[in-house]
C-alpha cells in the first residue's frame, strides 16, 4: 500500500507538468488572447446511460449430492437513491455482474429456497450482495424476498455523505413476482420492474428460474410470462360502416367493509379470539361455455361469527358465515385456524367452504354445487408475539393457485391471551411502516468508538493452544421497536469473556472461535484453509451469530424474548499464511444477513500452527494496513526532500526560460 510521502512524491512529475509548463505554454499563446482564434472551452458532456445489461447464468448446488437445486438466467439494472456530502439526493446507475459469485440454499424442506449473488469478488469482500429467496405454496413457486447489500464505495456513490458504509435494501411477500407451477420453470424476456419506494430500483431482463425440483442441468418447459405473450393476435375482418358496440366491464368492487368479529369461552363467558378485518373474495370457476369465469364479492361485516378458544395444544379458529339464513348455515363459511409456537402465534390454515349460486357464479356449470378451498402451512402470516395482537391496515393476499384468492385489508387480529375483551398493543406489518429517509446531516455511524480488543485462546483436548485471536468485535442489529419503527443496536463483544471452538489439528482444514455472553449473546468465527494449489493460505469464511432480543440490549423492543440465528457462510476476508499470523488494524464490516452486520477491528489472528504457550508466528499484515512503521519511512522522507528541492530549482529555471522567450517574442511584433 503507498503511503502518503511516496504519493505526493509519485505527483511531483504531473504538478510540474501542469504548474510550470503550463505557464510557459501560457505565455506563448498570451498574444492572441481576445481574438477570434481563440480556443472555446470544452463542454463536459453527461455520461452516457448504461446500456441493457449483460445476461448471467447462476445455479445453486446441493452440497450433499452435487446435484443442481437452483438455475437462474438473468440480467439486472438498478438505481439506488443516496445522499451526498452537501445534503443532496443522488442515484447510482448499476448492473449485476454476469461473473457474480452464486451460492445459496436448495429447498430447505419447508418449500423455501434462495440464491445469493456477490461481487465484485475481491481478497476484500464483495461490494453487492443480491440474495433472492424464492416460496413454493399450492404446487406453484414465487420469488418471495429480494434483499441487496451494498457498500456505499466511492466509485459507484461519487461523494456519498457516508462513502463506505454498509447499507441494504429489503423486499419481502412478492407473491406475484416470477410465479410459475412446479415442474416448470418461469421465463420473461421482457424488462419487469421491482420497486422499493424511491429508494430503489430493480429492471430485471432476460429471466428464466427455476428454484424447485430441478432435473439435470437444463431448465423444465418454462411458463412464459404474460408480456412475453401476444394476447391480441391479428384476425383480418370485413370493414363495417359503422364501429361495433362496445361492451365496458363492470367497475370494480368497492373496498370492503371492516367486520368485528369475536369468539367468546362458553365456560367463562369472556372472550378468546378478536377480529377486525375486510375481506375480497375472487373464485374462478367453470360456466356452461367451458370457458372459466371469475367471480368477485366480498366478506360480509354482518357474517355469523363462531369457533374454538385455545384447545390446550396452541390451536384456535375463527368461523364466519354468510349471508345469515334462517334456514342454516349461509352458502359461504370461511374458517381462520391459529397456532401458536414458542411465543408467537399465526395464521396456520384457512378453509373456504362456498356455494355456486346463480347471484354470485352466473352461468356456472354446476350451479348450486358446494366447492372447497383449503390452505394449510401459512406459517408466516399474520404473526406476532403471544400477548400481542397482529395489525395491519395495508392489503395482504394469500393464493390458492388461479383458483382462489383471499385479498385481506384493515386487519387486527388477537387469537390467544386475549384480556378484557380488548386487543393487546399491536405488531404492525411491515407493509404499514414507512422508515424515515436518512438525514443529510454528518453519520456517527463512522464514529463509533472501538472496544477494547479481546485475547481469546483456543485450547485442543490436551488443554495446547492451537488457536489465538485478537480482535474488537461489534455488532450492528436491526430491531423493530414497540411503535413499529425500526431501530439499530449497537453490541460489543465483551473482552474479558472465556472463548471456545474447535481446533484444526494436524490433517483439519478448518478452525473456530466460539463467544457466549449473557446468556442470550453469541458469535461464531471460523477459518478454513484454502483448498487446492493455493493450500498454504486461510480465509476467514463463515460467521454465525446467535442472539435473543431483550429490553436491555434491544430497547423499547417489539419482539422481546424472540431468538434469531444469523449466518454468513460465504464470507472471503482476512487472508493470511498457514503457520504466521495475521495482523490487520482497520475495521472492516462483514453483513452476516440483511439485519445484522459485524465490524471486526485491530484484528491479530494465528488459526493454524500457533506456537507453543499460544505465542503469534511471523506476522504478516493486511495490505489495506500498508507497510509496518519503520520500513522504508526515512527512506521516503529523504527522497522527499530531495525531489522538493529539485522541484524548486527546475521549476525556477524554467520559469526564467520562459520569462526571457516571452519577451523576445513580444520585441519581434
Amino acid at each position: 500500500m503507498v503511503n502518503s510521502v511516496e504519493r505526493f512524491a509519485l505527483f511531483l512529475p504531473i504538478l510540474f507538468s501542469h504548474f510550470v509548463l503550463g505557464t510557459c505554454a501560457a505565455g506563448v499563446v498570451s498574444r492572441y488572447e481576445g481574438t477570434s482564434g481563440q480556443l472555446e472551452d470544452a463542454t463536459i458532456r453527461p455520461s452516457p446511460p448504461l446500456e441493457l445489461p449483460p445476461i448471467g447464468r447462476f445455479n445453486v448446488s446441493n452440497s450433499s449430492t452435487g446435484q443442481r437445486c437452483i438455475l437462474a438466467t438473468l440480467g439486472l439494472q438498478f438505481n439506488i437513491e443516496y445522499v451526498r456530502k452537501n445534503g443532496t439526493t443522488g442515484l447510482a446507475d448499476l448492473q449485476l455482474s454476469p461473473y457474480a459469485d452464486d451460492s445459496g440454499t436448495c429447498d430447505n424442506g419447508q418449500g423455501e429456497a434462495a440464491i445469493v449473488l456477490q461481487w465484485p469478488y475481491s481478497s476484500e469482500g464483495a461490494n453487492y450482495m443480491l440474495t433472492l429467496s424464492f416460496k413454493k405454496a399450492n404446487n406453484a413457486f414465487h420469488l418471495n424476498d429480494l434483499v441487496l447489500n451494498y457498500n456505499l464505495t466511492e466509485g459507484d456513490f461519487p461523494d456519498a455523505n457516508e462513502t463506505n458504509a454498509i447499507k441494504s435494501v429489503e423486499m419481502h411477500d412478492l407473491t406475484d413476482t416470477f410465479s410459475a407451477p412446479l415442474g416448470q420453470s418461469y421465463k420473461c424476456q421482457t424488462q419487469q420492474t421491482i420497486q422499493d419506494g424511491t429508494v430503489a430500483t430493480f429492471n430485471f431482463v432476460g429471466v428464466q428460474m427455476q428454484p424447485f425440483e430441478v432435473k439435470g442441468d437444463v431448465y423444465d418447459e418454462p411458463s412464459v410470462c404474460s408480456e412475453d405473450r401476444s394476447t391480441t393476435p391479428f384476425h383480418s375482418t370485413p370493414h363495417h360502416s359503422t364501429p361495433p358496440p362496445t361492451t365496458k366491464p363492470p367497475p370494480p368492487l368497492p373496498p370492503p367493509t371492516v367486520g368485528h368479529f369475536n369468539v367468546t369461552d362458553p365456560a367463562t363467558g369472556d372472550l378468546c379470539v378478536l377480529a377486525r378485518l375486510g375481506i375480497q373474495f375472487k373464485i374462478q370457476y367453470a360456466s356452461r361455455d367451458g370457458d372459466n369465469d371469475l367471480a368477485d364479492f366480498q366478506l360480509s361485516p354482518y357474517a355469523e361469527d363462531s369457533g374454538t378458544c385455545d384447545n390446550g395444544q396452541g390451536e384456535a379458529s375463527l368461523i364466519m358465515q354468510w349471508p345469515n339464513n334462517p334456514d342454516g348455515p349461509g352458502p359461504y363459511t370461511l374458517t381462520l385456524v391459529f397456532a401458536k409456537v414458542r411465543n408467537t402465534f399465526s395464521l396456520h390454515g384457512l378453509v373456504f367452504t362456498y356455494n355456486l349460486t346463480e347471484e354470485d357464479f352466473p352461468d356456472a356449470n354446476d350451479t348450486n354445487t358446494v366447492k372447497t378451498v383449503t390452505l394449510n402451512d401459512l406459517k408466516d402470516t399474520f404473526s406476532a408475539p403471544v400477548g400481542q395482537s397482529y395489525k395491519c391496515q395495508s392489503e395482504q393476499t394469500i393464493q390458492d393457485g388461479n383458483v382462489a384468492t383471499f385479498n385481506f385489508i384493515g386487519v387486527q387480529l388477537q387469537p390467544f391471551e386475549v384480556k378484557q375483551d380488548t386487543f393487546s398493543p399491536p405488531r404492525v406489518c411491515n407493509l404499514d411502516i414507512t422508515t424515515p429517509s436518512p438525514s443529510p446531516g454528518p453519520s456517527t455511524t463512522a464514529f463509533m468508538p472501538l472496544p477494547i480488543p479481546g485475547d481469546w485462546k483456543v485450547t485442543d483436548g490436551t488443554g495446547k493452544v492451537c488457536m489465538r485471536v485478537k480482535a474488537s468485535l461489534q455488532l450492528k442489529v436491526k430491531y423493530y421497536k414497540f411503535d413499529g419503527t425500526l431501530d439499530v443496536s449497537d453490541l460489543t463483544v465483551p473482552p474479558h469473556i472465556n472463548a471456545t471452538g474447535s481446533c484444526a489439528g494436524s490433517t483439519g482444514n478448518s478452525a473456530s472461535l466460539v463467544l457466549v455472553w449473557d446468556e442470550v449473546y453469541s458469535v461464531t468465527i471460523k477459518f478454513s484453509k484454502d483448498i487446492g494449489t493455493d493450500s498454504g493460505s486461510f480465509r476467514l469464511n463463515n460467521i454465525q451469530v446467535q442472539y435473543t432480543i431483550n429490553q436491555d440490549g434491544f430497547p423499547d423492543c417489539r419482539d422481546c424474548g424472540s431468538s434469531f440465528t444469523p449466518s454468513n457462510l460465504t464470507v472471503n476476508a482476512y487472508h493470511g499464511k498457514v503457520g504466521n499470523a495475521l495482523k490487520c488494524k482497520m475495521r472492516q464490516g462483514i453483513p452476516v444477513d440483511t439485519n445484522v452486520t459485524m465490524t471486526i477491528a485491530e484484528l491479530e489472528a494465528q488459526p493454524f500452527g500457533i506456537g507453543q504457550d499460544g505465542q503469534f508466528g511471523e506476522t504478516d499484515t493486511c495490505p489495506q494496513d500498508g507497510p509496518p512503521a519503520g520500513q522504508g519511512g526515512g527512506v521516503n522522507k529523504v527522497a522527499l526532500g530531495v525531489c522538493l528541492s529539485l522541484f524548486f530549482v527546475i521549476a525556477i529555471g524554467v520559469t526564467v526560460f520562459c520569462y526571457r522567450k516571452r519577451r523576445s517574442q513580444y520585441q519581434k511584433f
